[in-house]
């Protein structure tokens, strides 16, 4: 399993690529508490040469969806275009999907909802295990769910542990054969103590 840095906060994205994080990745809330914009924020860090960067798209409507791909595309062709699961997000995935651009679908917290997922295409997973939990749900045994589906079918997508909360959930995500964690700045420091 690789490390994906989950921030918006250029300084702990250097620094955790320098300590051998391979990705960034981010959300709306941590473009807002660090001041980025989305753009701007892809640009900065594809110049410091991750091999996963994801850019969200945030729109609400399929058009705004579209609009969204097309500029984070003027960025870099290789930026992982990330997709809020839901209906449209779906469609959307299978489009780009056909298109030869690379998708995550994220928010996922149902072993239903990555098998859509992974029906539409989608090149990578984000099963949320800390928020799965908060809800009263087994973030953990989804995530081995969905990698035995996975690994029985042969499906070319990768799962990206995400809602990483603490290291026994990290060292768990790892066991489980998950390919990456998308976590903190701060988790990954403490995973180093």
């Amino acid at each position: 399993m690789k490390y994906i840095i989950d921030s918006a906060n250029l300084q702990e994205i250097r620094d955790a690529l320098e300590l051998g994080a391979c990705g960034v990745t981010a959300n709306p809330s941590m473009y807002l508490k660090e001041g980025q914009k989305l753009l701007p924020f892809l640009r900065a860090c594809s110049t410091m040469g991750p091999s996963f960067l994801s850019g969200e798209v945030m729109g609400t409507t399929p058009e705004e969806m579209e609009e969204e791909v097309r500029q984070i595309q003027e960025v870099s062709p290789d930026i992982i275009i990330k997709l809020n699961f839901s209906p449209h997000a779906l469609r959307l995935c299978k489009k780009l999907h056909n298109r030869g651009i690379r998708t995550a679908v994220t928010l996922i917290f149902t072993t239903a909802q990555a098998v859509a997922a992974i029906s539409a295409g989608a090149d990578y997973l984000f099963p949320f295990l800390g928020r799965s939990d908060e809800y009263g749900l087994d973030g953990l045994q989804l995530l081995d769910n969905i990698q035995r589906i996975i690994s029985r079918n042969g499906y070319p997508v990768s799962v990206v542990a995400a809602s990483v909360k603490n290291i026994h959930q990290l060292e768990a995500a790892a066991v489980s054969g998950a390919s990456y964690a998308a976590i903190p700045y701060s988790l990954y420091l403490k995973s180093l103590e």
